[in-house]
């Protein structure tokens, strides 16, 4: 029977236990998003690749596959931050 529903995968929350568990079930959800490779390597932005001034003195945005790139990295982020308590947040951010 097919399940019916989100097909969003239930991101599991870290609260300090069971470390090795939890990581195994992350990276299974971000290869399932296509994410795992940005979160394993990260990325640079080339300096070619950011805001830059043209000869008019307007600013070019940065172009349409290094804003792919910058919105799956928020995504990744985001999953990372949901994916741990409030405490563990609390005790890592640099807020």
């Amino acid at each position: 029977m097919a399940r019916s529903g989100s097909s969003e995968a239930r991101i599991p929350m870290f609260s300090g236990e069971n470390y090795e568990f939890w990581r195994i079930k992350m990276v299974t959800i971000f290869r399932s998003y296509g994410l795992w490779g940005l979160v394993e390597k990260g990325f640079l932005i080339p300096d070619s690749q950011t805001k830059k001034e043209s000869e008019d003195g307007s600013k070019e945005e940065i172009d349409e596959k290094t804003t792919a790139i910058l919105m799956k990295d928020a995504k990744a982020l985001g999953i990372i931050q949901n994916a741990v308590s409030d405490q563990i947040f609390s005790q890592n951010c640099k807020c």
